[in-house]
């Protein structure tokens, strides 16, 4: 890995109902950056096309070809290494990632199979639960089920219990995520969740504190490393998008609970991130179920905004945010170089 300053495109946007927390995400990623080392540049995505940010705030179309761009002086523009930031698609379900792999282009994420297993919350479930890891029972469902959705509210009700969540599949910060307390809201949690996503969950309901557990790399290519838990203590029903944007909820970190707990979670939270094959930053969400932790979500592009629980955890072990962003690029770099 050279030691000259390296070219960072700093992804955000994106396609989905997280474009903002992923812009948010993306301008702290870039004021914490060592300039001394690199040079970030924000790379807008969106579906009118991809734009790169001057200094000056103008934005200037990107060559999706070779992921370059030119300035309005003409001077040509690329960039060594990629700092992912998009939540949701086409971020966090892998199809940027694909596209790096595909000209050569390192990048923080995980690999492209990883993101698209991650990013689909029923799929997520499935295969972990293929592995051992406890999960909520749960069933996964397309847009045909409207046709019949009423006559099946009761057997719904019947099978996964009350309450219960519906999900989209594929969405993050709890967009898409409706708690169900009786079947005549199953329409009402259905439609929702389609608009976010074309293929739909419904969840069992775990009941129990909910905490929080991201995994970093121990060094640039080295093993992985767990950091402290967080509790979450919601303000509404669940941990949903106002809870975690607009302040409903406390955020306790390192989670006052004992020590044998703390090491159950983080353990779990490294042994989901090893068999999913992560790779960066990755935060695995949990609910403590009858005495056990449950895994209820795995968040493989993470937020970083000032209001995000990894870079919390992350500088209750004295890693700044600083740190962080340098060791997440290295990482890419490293790995790139295996």
């Amino acid at each position: 890995m050279s030691s000259e300053v390296k070219r960072v495109a700093v992804t955000c946007g994106g396609f989905s109902g997280e474009a903002d927390i992923s812009r948010k995400s993306a301008a702290m990623v870039v004021q914490h950056m060592d300039r001394t080392r690199f040079v970030p540049t924000l790379v807008h995505i969106a579906r009118d096309g991809w734009f790169a940010e001057d200094q000056d705030g103008q934005r200037h179309p990107v060559n999706k070809g070779d992921f370059t761009w030119e300035d309005g002086a003409g001077g040509h523009h690329s960039f060594d290494v990629v700092f992912e930031m998009v939540h949701g698609t086409p971020g966090e379900d892998g199809r940027l990632s694909a596209y790096f792999d595909l000209i050569g282009l390192p990048y923080t994420a995980s690999q492209p199979r990883t993101l698209a297993i991650g990013h689909h919350k029923a799929w997520t479930t499935a295969l972990l639960a293929r592995f051992g890891h406890p999960v909520a029972e749960a069933g996964i469902f397309h847009v045909d089920v409207l046709e019949t959705l009423d006559a099946q509210a009761e057997a719904l009700a019947a099978k996964y219990g009350l309450p219960c969540f519906v999900k989209a599949c594929e969405s993050g910060s709890s967009i898409g995520v409706t708690r169900v307390d009786e079947p005549g809201q199953f329409r009402a949690a259905f439609e929702a969740a389609f608009e976010a996503s074309s293929a739909v969950m419904v969840e069992s309901f775990l009941d129990g504190r909910e905490f929080t557990c991201g995994v970093i790399p121990s060094k640039p290519g080295g093993e992985p490393r767990f950091l402290p838990v967080t509790e979450i203590i919601s303000d509404n029903a669940f941990f949903d998008y106002e809870a975690k944007y607009a302040g409903k909820s406390r955020e306790v970190t390192p989670a006052d609970i004992e020590a044998e707990l703390t090491l159950d979670i983080q353990q779990r939270a490294l042994a989901v991130y090893l068999d999913l094959d992560c790779s960066g930053m990755a935060r695995v969400d949990f609910i403590l179920h009858q005495g056990t932790p449950h895994v209820v979500e795995v968040n493989t592009v993470p937020g970083f905004s000032e209001m995000s629980i990894i870079p919390q955890q992350a500088l209750a072990v004295g890693i700044s945010p600083n740190a962080l962003i340098t060791l997440l690029i290295d990482d890419a770099l490293t790995r790139r170089d295996l």
